[in-house]
C-alpha cells in the first residue's frame, strides 16, 4: 500500500469509528484482533488485510472506495433507491455550497 493511501485509510477508520460511537476495543472485537493491533491500523503503523477491510466496510455499510476516499459518498448505492440516492447527493451538494460560502 502506498503511503498516501494509508493516510487516507487511517483518517476514514477514525472518522467511522467515532461517528458510530465505537471504541477501538469494540472495533478490534469486530475484527477479531487486539485493541493494540487496531490502534496500529488507525495510526498507519500496520496495514489491514483485505478481509478486515471488507469486514469493516460491511459493518459500517460503506464501500471500499469510501474507505480509501475514492468517493466522499459513504452510502452503498445498491442499498438505496434511485430517488433516495439523488436526494442524498443533492443534499450533500447543497450543504457543501453553504459550507464553503460561509467559511
Amino acid at each position: 500500500m502506498i503511503e498516501g493511501a494509508n493516510n487516507v485509510l487511517t483518517k476514514r477508520l477514525q472518522e467511522l469509528r467515532i461517528n458510530h460511537n465505537l471504541t477501538q476495543e469494540q472495533v478490534a472485537n469486530i475484527l477479531g484482533v487486539t485493541r493494540t493491533a487496531y490502534n496500529m491500523y488507525e495510526q498507519g503503523k500496520r496495514q489491514m488485510d483485505y478481509n478486515a477491510l471488507v469486514k469493516l466496510a460491511e459493518h459500517y455499510n460503506v464501500s471500499l472506495d469510501y474507505l480509501f476516499q475514492r468517493t466522499d459518498v459513504p452510502f452503498l448505492n445498491e442499498t438505496m433507491e434511485e430517488d433516495e440516492l439523488d436526494f442524498m447527493l443533492q443534499s450533500l451538494s447543497l450543504y457543501r455550497d453553504i459550507k464553503y460560502k460561509y467559511k
